[in-house]
């Protein structure tokens, strides 16, 4: 690390907390703050929602398998793709032609108070583990990042940038713009991040088959199996679990419903999940590619660093610091998301709803920002404290397989089926996640279960198939609850009470058919200002300068199609701006 990439961070930070500054007169109402008053470009929604998924776990998790297995890690982040392209066929129109405001709210009204106080406190715990991104980045960039000895932010025993501190700078500058800028900051700055991320990686990749002397090199030294997609506990079964998994996530995952709700139409909230599919069937390959090429290089390294020591090989003076302020707001990225949802569901959902209906948009907009900060401290205490007790590797994969179908499909089934009721809910949370957890405890090592001499043979399978079988309960069990139900139980009076919501908040919101331009000529000039910081760096820099020169030149291309192209057109409508409980606020023209 150089003064030079020092100083990239910082600015870099600074621009983060300048959009959300840019956007706060947008987040000034309740509507703009949580779901960007629905007049999100079905682009940036797309790629916010391709950011949200995109975190810590791509460099640590899915970097440290790709280093270990090679091609398998590729295949496990393709599986998002065709996830998304089911999930925008079936689910992301059907969401947006509700008009609600959050899936909080479709909970209430589809299967009572119960089911939501549960689905909002359960969901709030566990954003507790979202600090555990927090953490796993910070590992693996701190060995990076060397201190002056006794240096108030380092760590005494290795003299680089303490974790926890780490952690703690990043949880502040997320919670600043998330509290500033509301949704329309976390749409933009992940917009941001993904230009810088690919940007990065589009020197990294070419420098690193270079400096390996081409294809035929990597290839000769790699591990056999090594470009096969699947590998021992990481089957085919494995994989199209995970791809149902990630489908249900998509469809039913309280961020993501707030990305289909942030668009003007439902075609939009379809093309948005569409552009993400197609992103993570190719940029798998890109993102995936350092740690698959570095296991050539060194055999002996730390899977969870693999990705940063690979790029840390090659990229030029600044750069690197580009790529770890990227790698640090890609993590923020999921995690402002999580910001936003929440604040919006206890501003909304309780705050409003149970104890101050009549509040005005200044309030819910303080009440909302005050929520940022609180949630924010809460994942924080999370970084700190889960790493003590699990690793991040393990808690992603059971956290995704065991529980998340039990609550995701629920949701999704009760948005297209009238005969759930309640009752099945509260069946499939006990039964579907009480036999995953029962699996995965009675079956670990040395479990009460695999004591049992009947169950020898079962014991076996489940241990070798261990991520098969957590999956087969996640979803496999709660499915068939949940079919069973719809076949043999009748129409539901929870069904009417939905269509009557839907109904009523349809009424209370003029429709938008076009998004605002505006989020579009903010991308424009940042993209340039990037382009602007790379082309700066080439004279600190006594290689790669042509490579600097020409990303430089791409990126301002790039800007200028923002401004020029998706700027221009921009049009006056009116838009009928309401309080979230339904409180007439006006008409106002909006430009863009």
């Amino acid at each position: 690390m150089t003064t030079i990439d020092w100083g990239v961070i910082l600015l870099y930070f600074i621009g983060l907390l300048g959009i959300g500054v840019i956007f706060s007169r947008r987040a000034g109402t309740a509507s703009g703050m949580f779901v960007a008053a629905r007049q999100s470009p079905w682009w940036l929604s797309g790629i916010s929602a391709y950011m949200t998924m995109f975190s810590a776990g791509t460099f640590v998790v899915w970097g440290g398998i790709t280093y270990e297995y090679g091609m398998v890690g590729i295949a496990i982040c393709c599986m998002y793709g065709i996830s998304a392209f089911i999930a925008g066929r079936f689910f992301a129109g059907k969401w947006n032609k509700t008009g609600l405001s959050t899936g909080a709210e479709f909970v209430e009204a589809r299967y009572g108070k119960g089911a939501f106080h549960f689905y909002t406190w359960y969901r709030l715990i566990f954003l507790f583990n979202s600090g555990l991104a927090l953490y796993g980045l910070a590992v693996m960039i701190c060995p990076l990042l060397p201190l002056s000895e006794g240096h108030i932010l380092a760590d005494p025993a290795t003299g680089m940038l303490s974790v926890p501190m780490a952690c703690v700078i990043l949880a502040v500058i997320v919670i600043a713009y998330t509290m500033i800028g509301g949704l329309w900051a976390v749409l933009v700055t992940d917009t941001l991040q993904f230009f810088v991320l690919t940007t990065c990686l589009a020197l990294v990749v070419p420098l690193l088959i270079i400096l390996n002397g081409g294809f035929g090199p990597i290839i000769a030294a790699a591990p056999e199996g090594f470009f096969k997609p699947v590998a021992p506990g990481f089957s085919a079964g494995f994989l199209v679990g995970w791809m149902l998994l990630n489908m249900f996530t998509l469809g039913a995952d309280w961020s993501f419903i707030q990305r289909h709700l942030c668009v003007p139409t439902a075609k939009d909230a379809q093309k948005a999940l569409y552009l993400f599919g197609g992103l993570y069937l190719v940029t798998p390959f890109l993102w995936m590619a350092p740690p698959l090429i570095f296991r050539t290089m060194e055999a002996g390294a730390n899977p969870e660093q693999a990705y940063i020591l690979a790029v840390e090989k090659v990229l030029p003076i600044g750069m690197l610091g580009l790529m770890i302020a990227a790698m640090f707001s890609a993590t923020a990225s999921s995690i402002s998301t999580q910001l936003n949802v929440f604040a919006g569901v206890l501003t909304d959902d309780i705050y409003c709803r149970h104890f101050r209906p009549q509040a005005k948009d200044k309030e819910l907009v303080l009440a909302g920002r005050i929520f940022t900060v609180l949630i924010g401290l809460y994942m924080l205490g999370g970084a700190l404290i889960l790493p003590r007790v699990t690793t991040y590797r393990n808690f992603v994969i059971v956290m995704a397989s065991i529980l998340g179908p039990a609550v995701s499909l629920p949701t999704l089934f009760g948005l297209f089926c009238r005969k759930i009721s309640r009752h099945v809910v509260w069946l499939v949370i006990l039964v579907g996640g009480g036999l995953g957890v029962l699996n995965k405890i009675g079956f670990a090592q040395n479990g009460f279960l695999t004591r049992v001499a009947a169950l020898e043979g079962t014991t076996e399978f489940v241990q070798q198939y261990t991520r098969e079988v957590d999956i087969f309960f996640g979803i496999g069990v709660v499915a068939i609850i949940m079919v069973i139900a719809q076949l043999t139980g009748r129409e539901r009076p929870e069904w009417e009470n939905l269509q009557q919501t839907i109904r009523r908040k349809k009424a209370l919101h003029t429709i938008i058919e076009k998004p605002s331009v505006f989020p579009a000529l903010v991308m424009g000039y940042c993209v340039a200002g990037l382009g602007l910081v790379i082309l700066c760096l080439v004279p600190f820099n006594d290689r790669d300068q042509f490579a600097l020169a020409t990303t430089s030149f791409i990126l301002f291309l790039f800007g200028a199609f923002f401004i020029f192209y998706v700027g221009r057109e921009a049009r006056p409508k009116e838009m009928m701006i309401r309080a979230p409980s339904g409180e007439k606020m006006g008409v106002k023209k909006e430009q863009g």
